[in-house]
């Protein structure tokens, strides 16, 4: 009996020595010691680039970017105003000098659209369809 706690001992001794963790090793593994790259992702947005830096990062073209799980959107712009001097609506059916020419015309308050004077000499515009 004395002999296999002899045999048991060393046995141990030995498997110790060579599956043992470093000392170094267990210590930085202890206080959490690790070191990391920082990367950079950027994204076109319509006011200009979009960019952050961070570990990890991704990016969606002309929306956002995302690092450490930080999501950054581009700004959303305001719809323009319609420039055109006339209502799509009102123009439709009235009397035109020109055949096939083209003239721009307000659907609403921020929608631009188109309307032709057409062979019979009155203006058809481009309008969503009803419904």
């Amino acid at each position: 009996m004395k002999h296999a706690l002899a045999v048991i001992a060393a046995l141990a001794t030995v498997l110790g020595a060579c599956g043992g963790m470093d000392t170094t090793e267990a210590t930085a593994e202890a206080l959490g010691q690790q070191s990391s790259a920082l990367v950079s992702c950027s994204t076109m947005c319509s006011s200009g680039p979009l960019s952050c830096t961070g570990t990890t990062c991704s990016a969606a073209d002309g929306d956002h970017v995302q690092c450490d799980g930080a999501y950054q959107f581009c700004p959303t712009t305001n719809p323009t105003s319609c420039t055109a001097t006339a209502s799509c609506r009102e123009l439709i059916g009235t009397a035109c000098a020109q055949t096939n020419v083209w003239r721009e015309c307000c659907l609403d308050a921020q929608t631009t659209s188109n309307c032709v004077c057409t062979y019979q000499h009155d203006w058809t515009c481009d309008m969503p369809a009803e419904g």
